[in-house]
This record gives structure tokens, C-alpha cells and sequence, in this order.
């Protein structure tokens, strides 16, 4: 015979073990998929962030900047993307 008891060590159970915690983070995701999408978005946030803390240098003309981290160097090339995409939108209107 088998113990039933047994069954909850596993996590095979309704009331304890692995499958009852992705059962709530499914029902988390279906009951609040905009948060769910914020969370996941958030995450590859701080992934992205801790990927590009190294240091790098940049070479422009006969100028050269040392020591600047990469995230910074990625940040700065989105903003003058940005403002370049506005002044020519404004631009064609």
C-alpha cells in the first residue's frame, strides 16, 4: 500500500510543492497580464543594466573619452536618436 502521505513530499498534492506555486504564478499572469507584462519588462531592465556596468572607451574625430560604462554610452545614443527622430518629424510637418 501507499502512504498518501508521501505524495505531498514530491509536490504531486494540490496543497504544497512546485506544482501548486506555478499554479498561482499561471493564475497571477492570467488574472493580471499587464502587471505580469510590467514585471517581465522590469526584469530585463535590471538584466540589461547589470550586463553593461563595464567600462569602455569611444573615439570621435581626435577625441577620445575613456572610462565611460557602457550603459551610459547606450543611454546617451538612444537620447540623441530620440531628439534626431523629433527634430525631423517637426521638421516634415
Amino acid at each position: 500500500m501507499t502512504d498518501p502521505s508521501s505524495e505531498n513530499q514530491t509536490g504531486s498534492t494540490k496543497d504544497g510543492g512546485f506544482s501548486s506555486r506555478f499554479r498561482k504564478a499561471g493564475e497571477f499572469i492570467v488574472q493580471n497580464p499587464i502587471r505580469a507584462a510590467q514585471l517581465a519588462f522590469y526584469l530585463l531592465i535590471v538584466i540589461i543594466i547589470l550586463q553593461n556596468l563595464e567600462t569602455t572607451s569611444i573615439d570621435v574625430l581626435f577625441w577620445t573619452v575613456t572610462a565611460l560604462p557602457k550603459l551610459v554610452l547606450i543611454f546617451l545614443s538612444m537620447l540623441i536618436g530620440a531628439v534626431a527622430w523629433e527634430l525631423a518629424r517637426r521638421l516634415k510637418s
